[in-house]
């Protein structure tokens, strides 16, 4: 994919101010996300990264700017008017956010009963075959105390994409994660890239960023400080995103 894509952005964000009391945590961010890429947003800790993520969602409101899906505006949108937002943005917590009174069927059973007239059948048959796909076969009738860290993540990633969201946002989908089940994930993420389905990803994690995305913002002090290709950002002679990638102190 190209740096700057010649089409129109299927997300815009135009000067993004937000605090928290009396701690800024942006200072006018401006970003296209583009259709079909995979973008991740990296920086040190507090830099604003999952703030803006859920501001996508509408999990948080800005302070002063604007967000647009599709052109349409998202930041005065009242929580019932984000639903059909959400059902083609998800959003995947960082440590799954399953119903733990639900078995792993039941959670991802859950989205389609609330949003959909599928019947019992297609649902039974839509979640196995996401199950399935993210290596989760026979895990179906366990609940989320039964599984690992790892599979409850990956279990939280298939709930998020069983209603198939033209866009899915990723909060630290790998932190603290053995190899296989970060494996399992980012090969879930490029292969949602080749249906075309936009991925977002905050995350500190170098092997991920550089392996399976197109495009990379680097945030501090709640601005953009450089953004680009992967490429571009992995040999980056600015001193802030050299340091930072190479475990340096800036």
């Amino acid at each position: 994919m190209k740096e700057t894509p010649n089409h129109k952005p299927l997300i815009e964000i135009r000067g993004i101010h937000k605090k928290f009391g009396n701690k800024i945590v942006h200072r006018g961010i401006d970003l296209d996300i583009y259709e079909g890429e995979v973008l991740a947003l990296m920086g040190g800790s507090g830099c604003g990264k999952s703030v803006l993520l859920r501001m996508i969602v509408g999990l948080e409101k800005p302070d002063q700017g604007t967000l647009k899906y599709n052109g349409k505006s998202l930041e005065a949108l009242s929580e019932e008017k984000l639903i059909p937002i959400r059902k083609k943005i998800a959003y995947v917590f960082q440590y799954g956010a399953l119903f733990d009174s639900f078995s792993v069927k039941e959670n991802l059973a859950y989205p389609l009963r609330e949003h959909t007239q599928l019947s019992e059948q297609e649902i039974h048959n839509k979640v196995m075959a996401t199950l399935e796909r993210l290596g989760l076969k026979g895990t179906e009738n366990l609940y989320p105390s039964g599984l690992s860290g790892g599979m409850q993540r990956r279990v939280g990633v298939a709930r998020s994409i069983i209603m198939n969201p033209e866009v899915v946002l990723y909060d630290e989908p790998t932190t603290g994660l053995d190899p296989f089940n970060t494996q399992q994930i980012l090969k879930t993420i490029l292969h949602l890239k080749q249906q075309g389905t936009t991925s977002v990803l905050v995350t500190h994690d170098m092997h991920a960023i550089f392996s399976i995305t197109d495009r990379v913002a680097f945030l501090k002090e709640g601005q953009i400080l450089a953004l680009g290709s992967t490429e571009q950002i992995k040999n980056s002679t600015i001193k802030e995103v050299s340091s930072f990638i190479h475990g340096e102190s800036y």
